[in-house]
Protein backbone atom coordinates (compact mmCIF):
# COMPACT_ATOMS: atom_id res chain seq x y z
CA UNK A 1 0.00 0.00 0.00
CA UNK A 2 1.26 3.39 -0.92
CA UNK A 3 2.37 5.59 2.38
CA UNK A 4 4.04 8.79 1.33
CA UNK A 5 1.29 11.67 2.70
CA UNK A 6 1.54 13.63 -0.63
CA UNK A 7 1.07 10.49 -2.86
CA UNK A 8 -1.54 9.48 -1.14
CA UNK A 9 -3.39 13.30 -1.84
CA UNK A 10 -3.15 12.90 -5.58
CA UNK A 11 -4.14 9.84 -5.51
CA UNK A 12 -7.05 10.57 -3.34
CA UNK A 13 -7.75 13.64 -5.30
CA UNK A 14 -7.70 11.89 -8.52
CA UNK A 15 -9.99 9.08 -7.37
CA UNK A 16 -11.88 12.02 -6.02
CA UNK A 17 -12.79 13.12 -9.51
CA UNK A 18 -13.71 9.92 -11.07
CA UNK A 19 -17.52 8.99 -12.03
CA UNK A 20 -17.75 6.75 -8.97
CA UNK A 21 -16.85 9.45 -6.68
CA UNK A 22 -17.44 13.29 -7.36
CA UNK A 23 -16.97 13.70 -10.99
CA UNK A 24 -18.22 17.12 -10.82
CA UNK A 25 -15.34 18.83 -8.50
CA UNK A 26 -12.34 20.40 -10.36
CA UNK A 27 -8.96 18.74 -9.35
CA UNK A 28 -7.97 21.93 -7.27
CA UNK A 29 -11.49 21.70 -5.64
CA UNK A 30 -10.56 17.83 -5.04
CA UNK A 31 -7.07 18.59 -3.55
CA UNK A 32 -8.71 21.03 -1.40
CA UNK A 33 -11.14 18.57 0.40
CA UNK A 34 -8.82 15.93 0.48
CA UNK A 35 -6.25 17.85 2.42
CA UNK A 36 -9.16 18.18 4.82
CA UNK A 37 -8.88 13.77 5.10
CA UNK A 38 -7.02 11.69 6.95
CA UNK A 39 -6.00 8.43 6.11
CA UNK A 40 -7.33 5.45 7.35
CA UNK A 41 -6.59 1.62 7.29
CA UNK A 42 -8.88 -1.12 7.40
CA UNK A 43 -7.65 -4.74 7.96
CA UNK A 44 -9.56 -7.60 5.30
CA UNK A 45 -12.09 -9.07 7.43
CA UNK A 46 -13.01 -6.06 9.16
CA UNK A 47 -16.66 -5.39 9.36
CA UNK A 48 -15.75 -1.58 9.24
CA UNK A 49 -19.74 -0.16 8.90
CA UNK A 50 -22.68 -1.83 10.38
CA UNK A 51 -26.18 -1.45 9.14
CA UNK A 52 -28.24 0.16 11.73
CA UNK A 53 -25.12 1.70 13.11
CA UNK A 54 -25.27 5.14 14.61
CA UNK A 55 -22.57 5.69 16.67
CA UNK A 56 -19.06 6.77 14.11
CA UNK A 57 -21.83 7.20 11.47
CA UNK A 58 -20.67 11.15 10.68
CA UNK A 59 -18.22 10.87 8.35
CA UNK A 60 -17.62 9.62 4.37
CA UNK A 61 -14.51 7.37 3.17
CA UNK A 62 -13.24 7.40 -0.12
CA UNK A 63 -11.08 4.31 -0.86
CA UNK A 64 -7.67 4.65 -2.37
CA UNK A 65 -6.77 0.73 -2.23
CA UNK A 66 -8.68 -2.29 -1.65
CA UNK A 67 -11.88 -4.19 -2.23
CA UNK A 68 -15.31 -4.22 -0.07
CA UNK A 69 -18.43 -5.97 -0.03
CA UNK A 70 -21.70 -3.75 0.86
CA UNK A 71 -23.91 -5.58 2.27
CA UNK A 72 -27.85 -5.51 3.86
CA UNK A 73 -29.18 -7.65 6.20
CA UNK A 74 -32.52 -9.68 4.58
CA UNK A 75 -34.87 -9.76 7.60
CA UNK A 76 -36.90 -12.34 6.06
CA UNK A 77 -34.60 -15.35 5.69
CA UNK A 78 -33.29 -15.75 9.09
CA UNK A 79 -31.24 -12.77 8.84
CA UNK A 80 -28.51 -13.89 6.19
CA UNK A 81 -26.43 -10.84 4.62
CA UNK A 82 -27.15 -9.95 0.98
CA UNK A 83 -23.98 -8.53 -1.19
CA UNK A 84 -25.90 -5.34 -2.18
CA UNK A 85 -22.64 -4.35 -4.05
CA UNK A 86 -18.81 -5.19 -4.45
CA UNK A 87 -16.48 -1.91 -4.58
CA UNK A 88 -13.34 -0.79 -4.88
CA UNK A 89 -10.62 2.12 -5.30
CA UNK A 90 -12.61 5.37 -6.31
CA UNK A 91 -15.85 4.49 -4.62
CA UNK A 92 -17.38 6.92 -1.86
CA UNK A 93 -19.21 5.29 1.12
CA UNK A 94 -21.05 7.19 3.99
CA UNK A 95 -21.67 10.29 2.34
CA UNK A 96 -25.26 10.83 3.73
CA UNK A 97 -23.65 9.69 7.42
CA UNK A 98 -21.40 12.74 6.90
CA UNK A 99 -24.86 15.12 6.35
CA UNK A 100 -26.74 13.97 8.71
CA UNK A 101 -25.26 11.01 10.95
CA UNK A 102 -28.40 8.61 10.57
CA UNK A 103 -28.06 5.14 10.74
CA UNK A 104 -26.14 3.40 8.83
CA UNK A 105 -28.54 1.41 5.62
CA UNK A 106 -25.85 -0.95 4.89
CA UNK A 107 -22.59 -2.72 6.29
CA UNK A 108 -19.69 -2.65 4.74
CA UNK A 109 -16.88 -5.73 4.85
CA UNK A 110 -13.12 -5.49 3.74
CA UNK A 111 -12.42 -8.01 1.29
CA UNK A 112 -8.81 -6.81 1.27
CA UNK A 113 -6.80 -4.58 3.44
CA UNK A 114 -8.38 -1.29 2.75
CA UNK A 115 -6.65 2.17 2.68
CA UNK A 116 -9.24 4.78 2.42
CA UNK A 117 -9.40 8.85 2.92
CA UNK A 118 -11.86 9.94 5.78
CA UNK A 119 -13.85 13.19 5.96
CA UNK A 120 -15.37 13.95 8.89
CA UNK A 121 -18.26 16.10 9.65
CA UNK A 122 -16.22 18.22 11.78
CA UNK A 123 -13.55 18.52 9.00
CA UNK A 124 -16.19 18.73 6.78
CA UNK A 125 -18.02 21.73 8.55
CA UNK A 126 -14.30 23.94 8.80
CA UNK A 127 -13.98 23.33 5.31
CA UNK A 128 -17.10 25.00 4.55
CA UNK A 129 -16.15 27.84 6.89
CA UNK A 130 -12.82 28.28 5.40
CA UNK A 131 -13.56 27.90 2.32
CA UNK A 132 -17.48 28.51 1.54
CA UNK A 133 -16.63 28.18 -2.55
CA UNK A 134 -14.67 24.63 -2.21
CA UNK A 135 -17.44 23.96 0.65
CA UNK A 136 -20.81 24.64 -1.74
CA UNK A 137 -19.30 22.59 -5.21
CA UNK A 138 -18.83 19.62 -2.84
CA UNK A 139 -22.33 20.21 -1.42
CA UNK A 140 -23.21 20.04 -4.91
CA UNK A 141 -21.62 17.21 -5.95
CA UNK A 142 -22.72 15.35 -3.22
CA UNK A 143 -25.85 16.36 -4.31
CA UNK A 144 -25.84 15.39 -7.87
CA UNK A 145 -24.41 11.93 -6.73
CA UNK A 146 -27.37 11.23 -4.28
CA UNK A 147 -30.15 12.61 -6.65
CA UNK A 148 -28.65 10.03 -9.40
CA UNK A 149 -28.58 7.32 -6.55
CA UNK A 150 -31.99 8.14 -6.04
CA UNK A 151 -33.09 8.35 -9.53
CA UNK A 152 -31.42 5.13 -10.37
CA UNK A 153 -33.19 3.24 -6.94
CA UNK A 154 -36.55 4.69 -8.67
CA UNK A 155 -35.86 3.00 -11.64
CA UNK A 156 -35.42 -0.40 -10.32
CA UNK A 157 -38.58 0.23 -8.22
CA UNK A 158 -40.23 0.51 -11.34
CA UNK A 159 -39.06 -2.35 -12.83
CA UNK A 160 -39.96 -4.20 -9.87
CA UNK A 161 -43.56 -3.19 -9.99
CA UNK A 162 -43.94 -3.75 -13.43
CA UNK A 163 -42.37 -7.58 -12.75
CA UNK A 164 -44.67 -7.84 -9.69
CA UNK A 165 -48.27 -7.31 -12.02
CA UNK A 166 -46.83 -9.48 -14.51
CA UNK A 167 -46.45 -12.35 -11.87
CA UNK A 168 -49.12 -11.81 -10.69
CA UNK A 169 -51.25 -11.60 -13.71
CA UNK A 170 -49.26 -14.98 -14.29
CA UNK A 171 -50.28 -16.35 -11.00
CA UNK A 172 -54.17 -15.91 -10.93
CA UNK A 173 -57.02 -17.86 -11.50
CA UNK A 174 -58.57 -17.04 -14.79
CA UNK A 175 -62.02 -14.91 -13.91
CA UNK A 176 -65.27 -16.83 -15.15
CA UNK A 177 -66.63 -16.26 -18.03
CA UNK A 178 -69.88 -14.22 -18.91
CA UNK A 179 -72.80 -16.29 -17.86
CA UNK A 180 -70.28 -19.29 -15.97
CA UNK A 181 -70.65 -19.53 -12.44
CA UNK A 182 -67.43 -20.31 -10.40
CA UNK A 183 -66.76 -24.13 -9.66
CA UNK A 184 -66.80 -24.73 -5.82
CA UNK A 185 -63.45 -26.21 -6.85
CA UNK A 186 -62.15 -22.47 -8.01
CA UNK A 187 -59.96 -20.74 -5.35
CA UNK A 188 -61.40 -17.65 -3.96
CA UNK A 189 -59.75 -14.78 -5.03
CA UNK A 190 -58.67 -12.28 -2.36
Amino acid sequence: MTNDLHDLQELAAQLLITPSALEELSLDDAQRVVRCMRPRFIEAGTVFVREGEVEGSDHMLLILEGDLTVENTDMGQGDEDLVVRLMGPGSLIGELGLLDGAPRSASCVANTDILAAELSREAFIQLIHEDPRVGVRLLLAMSKRMADHLRDATRKLKLFAKMNRALSRELSPPAPLDGESPSLDDPIAP
